[in-house]
């Protein structure tokens, strides 16, 4: 498979990253998730917003070639040479390059990107979830982004997959809802949708911020909350977003729910008919 690294093709399979690089060092990076296709809305522009934001933050010089432009004319490049069809799952990874400790000396950048084929569907349901017991999401002025740093949503994964859940969701240290391991939480209770506020501790995600907006456009409000996990038991319905859709969950612990699809059906497919 080919690869881009600083806007040159290479093979995904070559040595770029030196035993100094500081994301792997010190987790001084950051990532972007971008799921593209012909019927999905184009969301890379946000995607870049975010990440530049997370830049501004981390004292980053973010690489003026990441342009809008630039980023989408690249994962096109690469799907056409590595023979991908349909939706493209693209992992957009920058880092401070090397140089000092736990203070860097540079403020420069490097990136690297790479495509694969998507088959994850807009709209589908989970069976089971449940609330982490070991983990919690912690607020701070880099929560927002995505960085290199996941190393609490690792473990939180790990303690899913020991527990045998499809999910598995975080609270923050003083026990209010957050998110899952890899998406933000949403819930309905009497056609009212709730989700929690950023100071949770919980990623900004993109698409997060695209259902927010698009439920407003069809006179729906979100309302952005701090609130314990026991409010899901009175919920009629609770959902996850990510860069790859909307996941719906079936049964949280012994707390049964109903699919929202209709509830969203006009959001769903303002996601599919971009």
């Amino acid at each position: 498979m080919k690869a881009i690294f600083n806007s040159r093709i290479i093979n995904s399979s070559d040595s770029i990253i030196q035993t100094d690089n500081r994301a792997f060092c010190y987790g001084d990076g950051l990532f972007e998730t971008i799921v593209t296709g012909d019927r999905r809305i184009n969301l890379i522009e946000k995607h870049l917003g975010r990440l530049q934001r997370g830049c501004q933050v981390m004292g980053i010089e973010f690489p003026p070639n990441l342009a809008h432009i630039s980023i989408e004319k690249e994962i096109n490049e690469l799907r056409e040479v590595n023979q991908i069809e349909g939706d493209t799952r693209t992992k957009l990874l920058l880092w401070r390059n090397s140089g000092g400790l736990y203070t860097p000396s540079a403020s420069e950048a490097s990136y690297y990107l790479e495509v694969k084929p998507s088959e994850s569907q807009i709209f589908q349901d989970l069976q089971r979830a449940g609330f982490s017991e070991d983990f919690n999401t912690q607020y701070s002025p880099i929560s927002f982004a995505k960085t290199t740093n996941a190393l609490t949503y690792v473990l939180a994964g790990r303690e899913k997959q020991s527990r045998g859940l499809d999910d598995i969701i975080l609270t923050d240290s003083q026990g209010n809802l957050s998110e899952t391991h890899i998406s933000n939480l949403f819930w309905i209770k009497n056609k009212e949708v709730f989700t929690p506020k950023i100071a949770s501790g919980c990623v900004e995600g993109i698409m997060r911020n695209t259902i927010i907006s698009l439920l407003a456009e069809f006179e729906t409000q979100v309302t952005e909350v701090m609130e314990k996990k026991e409010v899901l038991a009175e919920a009629d319905s609770v959902f996850a977003t990510n860069a790859s859709g909307i996941k719906y969950f079936r049964q949280i612990d012994d707390w049964s729910y109903e699919d929202p699809e209709n509830f969203l059906k006009d959001i769903i497919t303002r996601l599919q008919h971009p």
